[in-house]
């Protein structure tokens, strides 16, 4: 059962100062906002964007002329319809309607729901666009997360309700000054009697929508749990787990858990739009009211005539609508530009990294230095790597072993740029690595972690990262890599399509030639550096010796890093790095730290013992 916790008094208090100091914390104000998306609109569709204007001038004169087509057609009953003046301005009118009609519903129809779409999908694109090229400690904070599904939820509000509500609001503005002219040669007073109850009933409308935004941050918790939810149950490489541990009641339970949460902030949601609906409206047609029954009486008493009633009547209707319409606009406003400036918020999300122009790369081998480096996760209480000395000069191969969590991942994320310290400097050929742009320092690095996501494409594009494929080149790294026999097996060979589950003529690759296939990749790349974090993790151990001993081969000129678990994977190694709780535990050759007989010789000895002939033989006995 979820419960939605009370909003009293007290709880009330907090929110509106939370609120408050959330939109007094926002970068950029209404105007701001509704210029950035507009200036987008004209960016990406200066036709679709022009259309605005001639949608809103279009349906106000067409509103305009229907009001006073009516009143010359009274006059024109009332007089015989023998009077030719009166018949040739309803027809011109008429024309007018039917001109200013067919500029309205063309300016409108304009692209119509795709043209909105593809606006929509614009600015994903621009979303997109910073998640892959923002920093990658970005990518892993939850804070950032949040951000990341805030714009995400936005767009639709800012790629559809932004010139939706500008050229409402073009329009409102032009009937608001018209129709109070109109109303004012009859009686000024009307204007206001008319404009201040909608006025009330546009604090009324506001007063709703903050607090719909104010419980934002509420339901946002349950929107993240939804999308994670969603993403992960129809995600075919977990496919295997949900069935085989009989997931699908977890699934089932946390989804529904989730939704019934979000539900209740609907209910919420709607008893309070309700009560202010209501409210809003009856406030509204009490102005209207006595408008109407004032007009009634100057035509029941003589004062006007019957098509001058028609005109005011028309047009009392006509302001009160406008001012409604402009006041719901302009409280839409706030809620656009909230929205927009989630967006906003995440496209001008820091990076931390050089993006600029940056010291000129390196060309051949390189040498890299920590110089008293720490690391600390966001959120993190302790670092993870603590005071990080050591130089990995260049040509060398280096093997970081150790236990899980004692911090080998982050060094290798470290080294390649995706991590930055948190304290101490990083040095690449004597230069602090943030003088090089980040993106070209990427340049330098062929990496294989340890989650490999293929993606749904060839294999050939997968190992090439583009279309633009050297055949020679991409045959040769896939044998280097082992497996070029696997996939020259195949119907379709090199073209053969990855990711079952999105191309019906795809295949699945086991767990290590998934690994070989990174492998290929990394070694495609061709860069000066080679890190690779638990290459070779779903291959048997003799699989693993001999995939490492080919990595000694085409690894010959490249400056190195290994990690693995199987220690006896990475004797050839120029220098064997143990990492323990973050720190430098031990540091030397294999064979230094054996006549050490520290913790690496003890862990060496633990592993190798389970592959020696008697434990083997044993094996063989029990089968």
């Amino acid at each position: 059962m979820v419960k939605v916790t009370k909003w009293n008094k007290t709880k009330k208090k907090s929110d509106w100062a939370n609120y408050k100091a959330e939109i007094k914390a926002l970068k950029y104000g209404i105007i701001n906002n509704v210029m950035f998306v507009m200036k987008e609109l004209f960016k990406f569709d200066k036709l679709m964007f022009l259309c605005i204007f001639l949608f809103a001038f279009g349906f106000y004169f067409s509103n305009l002329l229907s009001v006073y087509i009516s009143k010359y057609v009274v006059e024109l009953a009332a007089a015989g319809f023998g009077d030719k003046r009166l018949i040739l301005i309803c027809l011109g009118i008429l024309v007018g309607i039917s001109v200013s009609a067919s500029i309205a519903e063309s300016a409108g129809n304009y692209k119509g729901f795709i043209g909105f779409r593809k606006f929509n999908d614009h600015l994903c694109g621009k979303i997109m666009k910073k998640t892959l090229t923002t920093d990658y400690e970005n990518c892993e904070s939850s804070d950032k997360a949040d951000k990341l599904n805030k714009a995400v939820n936005a767009l639709g509000v800012a790629a559809m309700n932004t010139p939706v509500n500008v050229r409402g609001s073009i329009r409102h503005i032009l009937e608001f000054f018209t129709y109070s002219a109109i109303l004012s040669v009859l009686d000024i007073r009307l204007v206001p009697v008319i404009v201040i109850p909608a006025a009330l009933g546009y604090f009324c409308e506001r007063h709703k929508m903050l607090w719909v935004w104010n419980m934002a941050d509420f339901w946002q918790k349950s929107e993240r749990r939804i999308s994670y939810i969603d993403k992960i149950s129809g995600d075919f490489q977990n496919a295997k787990d949900t069935r085989i541990y009989n997931m699908q009641s977890w699934f089932n339970k946390a989804w529904k858990r989730s939704v019934d949460e979000r539900l209740k902030w609907y209910t919420e949601q709607d008893a309070w739009e309700f009560r202010h609906n209501i409210f809003g409206s009856i406030v509204a047609f009490i102005g209207d009211l006595a408008a109407y029954i004032y007009v009634i009486y100057l035509v029941m008493s003589g004062n006007i005539g019957a098509g001058d009633f028609v005109l005011y009547f028309n047009s009392i209707m006509r302001l009160s609508t406008a001012v409604k319409d402009w006041l719901n606009n302009f409280s839409g406003y706030q809620w656009i530009s909230n929205n927009v400036n989630y967006i906003r918020e995440y496209l001008e999300m820091p990076d931390k990294t050089n993006r600029g122009k940056g010291k000129k790369i390196p060309e051949g081998k390189c040498e890299i230095e920590f110089r008293n480096v720490s690391y600390k996760y966001s959120g993190a209480e302790n670092f993870t790597i603590k005071d990080l000395s050591f130089t990995l000069h260049k040509g060398e191969k280096l093997a970081l072993v150790g236990l899980n969590g004692a911090g080998k991942t982050t060094i290798v994320k470290l080294m390649c740029g995706l991590y930055d310290p948190t304290e101490g400097e990083i040095f690449l050929n004597g230069i602090n690595v943030k003088n090089f742009n980040r993106e070209e320092y990427f340049k330098l690095f062929s990496a294989v972690f340890q989650d490999i996501f293929p993606i749904a494409a060839s294999v050939s594009e997968n190992v090439a990262g583009s279309d633009k494929i050297n055949k020679e080149k991409l045959f040769d790294c896939m044998k280097k890599a082992g497996i070029y026999d696997k996939i020259s097996s195949l119907t379709e060979k090199e073209n053969t399509k990855l990711v079952r589950g999105i191309y019906e003529d795809s295949i699945e690759l086991s767990g290590g030639e998934t690994q070989k296939l990174a492998l290929a990749k990394a070694l495609y790349k061709n860069a000066p550096m080679l890190l690779l974090d638990e290459p070779t993790a779903a291959l048997d151990p003799i699989a693993e010796q001999e995939m490492y001993m080919n990595y000694l081969d085409f690894s010959k000129e490249r400056t190195c890093v290994f990690i693995s678990h199987r220690l006896a994977s990475t004797r050839f190694c120029d220098k064997i790095m143990l990492i323990e709780n973050g720190e430098i535990a031990e540091l030397g050759t294999h064979s230094e730290l054996m006549l050490k007989g520290g913790k690496y010789a003890e862990l060496f000895n633990i592993q190798s013992s389970y592959y020696s002939d008697e434990n083997v033989n044993k094996e063989a006995d029990c089968l």
